[in-house]
């Protein structure tokens, strides 16, 4: 009796010693030492399933934490295999299945946690949680996204919690060769097509946007989060793998099936208590490959979002790898665009997408003439064919006025009012149709946005030339919109030259809103990012 009772004893005092150590660890966010501690008493503890059930919740938030959602999921299974009602067991497994997108699984242990809570601060939380998770649901199935209390808060707090959202559009084979994401129905101005959660993002405060030292700071972190987010989880090295290296032939790239990318029913979510014991298996990853991945497919969060990350003129650089998205191909003549908030990236369309089109976005600035955007196609390894680039490089009677136009901009120093009105003349005696006429506005957008920038110039020209908030609605039928169109639409309706009465003036500046931002926000919170806009004041814009 007396010597059981000593290692009674010691086996509790070795316990009470290990959770001490958990404790600190704990503290100090130590969580690969904490995940080795738990792993110690899940080993010491298998008689005893109160602290074994225990210990493998904890590790499984540890392991939660550190991106490792598989093996927190295998943890979670080992403990409701002992007991079914494990409160923590429950709780950390809703947490993990919430942020992997499985929403009704996760509403599903949230709801088994708070069977036995009844009432109190703890079960309210729960019930949080669990109202969460059917909104998150709600806004999986339906890509209904509203910001609107975060925009009119001057997007005060954390970024609002997005689900990941596959519209009606599927990856099928390109006209332009390779693959591409195609519209399975039509679609409005603003509707959202898709909303994906990166596989990773890498993200800096850049003083200087040539220090190209701290460029490669961020590269390489961002690097190290993707690989280790596919060494840990099959699916995602799976979804990595069926994006293009930029080296295949065109008719070699496999046409993925879009089950790839639904987030209800994944294959690898039970991974069973098998997995507990000892070392877990990583996937074995052709980092050659993932590298690769990454230079042609990896987005920068160049759209208004992405100044949420500093302001005082400091330059932010961030990047990141949104599988979906990378499937969509450029255009100079685009029909969406995306907003990235937090870690999410949301495609809208910009303008009408009929059943059939291709979606595409465009992968840099698409407002300069055709010459600049051919150099920046070829430096992203690719000839831009679309009708815009084919039409400006190749119309034989506006070719000798858009080379001497372009040498213009580009060389600068001269009166930008005259260039626009002639270009304005020599559309309108040549007869180009308003979409050509859209088309080539936008190439020589920083042209007639100089002459409108600039009182002297509209004094001396602006009888020549269609206003501000016309030649930006034009433009936004066209390519679409973005800020800087946006702000001059706003410009011109506030000034009412030639935007009609005050319910069209509105319906223009909300149309082009929709096009700029998507329907993210009600029309109250879009009044506050029309302010924002027009004050210029980005840093504080989604």
């Amino acid at each position: 009796m007396a010597a059981g009772g000593a290692r009674d004893n010691n086996a509790d005092e070795w316990l009470q010693e290990l959770r001490s150590r958990a404790t600190r660890l704990l503290l100090k966010e130590d969580w690969e030492g904490y995940i080795g501690v738990c792993s110690r008493i899940v080993d010491d503890a298998k008689a005893d399933r109160r602290v074994l059930c225990s210990a493998l919740a904890h590790r499984a938030d540890a392991r939660a934490r550190l991106g490792d959602a598989p093996g927190a999921l295998a943890d979670c299974d080992a403990a409701l295999a002992a007991d079914p009602a494990h409160p923590a067991a429950l709780l950390a497994k809703g947490a993990v299945l919430r942020g992997l997108g499985r929403y009704v699984l996760a509403a599903d242990c949230f709801r088994a946690a708070l069977l036995p809570m009844g009432s109190g601060a703890a079960a309210d939380e729960v019930r949080e949680l669990l109202g969460q998770c059917r909104r998150l649901e709600a806004q999986a199935r339906s890509g209904a996204v509203d910001l609107s209390e975060w925009v009119l808060a001057g997007f005060a707090g954390k970024c609002p919690d997005l689900a990941e959202h596959v519209g009606p559009v599927e990856v099928r084979r390109s006209a332009h060769g390779g693959r591409g994401v195609f519209a399975l129905k039509s679609v409005e101005a603003g509707a959202t097509l898709i909303i994906a959660k990166a596989v990773a993002t890498g993200r800096g405060v850049i003083p200087d946007a040539d220090n190209s030292g701290e460029k490669m700071v961020v590269w390489k972190d961002l690097v190290d989060k993707v690989l280790d987010a596919a060494e840990k989880c099959p699916r995602t090295a799976s979804l990595i793998y069926a994006l293009s290296t930029g080296e295949e032939q065109q008719d070699e790239l496999a046409v993925p099936d879009m089950a790839l990318f639904n987030q209800q029913e994944p294959e690898d979510l039970t991974l069973g208590a098998s997995l507990v014991s000892g070392a877990r298996r990583r996937e074995v990853l052709d980092v050659d490959r993932i590298l690769k991945v990454l230079d042609v497919n990896c987005l920068t969060e160049d759209a208004p979002s992405a100044n949420l990350l500093g302001n005082n003129g400091v330059v932010n650089c961030g990047v990141g790898l949104w599988v979906l998205p990378s499937f969509i191909n450029h255009s100079c003549h685009p029909n969406a665009c995306r907003t990235h908030v937090g870690d999410h990236a949301i495609v809208h369309a910009s303008r009408e997408i009929k059943a059939g089109e291709e979606i595409t976005f465009p992968y840099f600035d698409v407002l300069v003439p055709v010459g600049k955007r051919q150099e920046a196609a070829r430096a992203w390894g690719f000839e831009c064919r679309c009708d815009r680039c084919r039409f400006e490089a190749e119309d034989a009677i506006l070719r000798q006025e858009l080379v001497r136009s372009e040498n213009e901009l580009v060389n600068g120093g001269g009166d930008m009012g005259a260039l626009v009105v002639r270009l304005e003349d020599k559309m309108r005696k040549s007869m180009v149709k308003e979409r050509r006429k859209a088309f080539l506005r936008a190439s020589f957008w920083s042209a007639y946005s100089a002459l409108f920038d600039n009182g002297r110039l509209v004094r001396k020209w602006g009888r020549r030339v269609p206003s501000e908030s016309v030649v930006a609605a034009s433009i936004a039928d066209a390519v679409g919109a973005n800020e800087s169109v946006l702000r001059a639409m706003l410009r011109g309706a506030n000034d009412g030259n030639g935007c009609g009465n005050r319910l069209e003036v509105e319906d223009k500046v909300v149309r082009i809103g929709r096009a700029t931002y998507g329907k993210v926000v009600k029309r109250q919170a879009m009044r506050a990012l029309f302010r924002l806009t027009l004050d210029g004041d980005n840093s504080k814009c989604l």
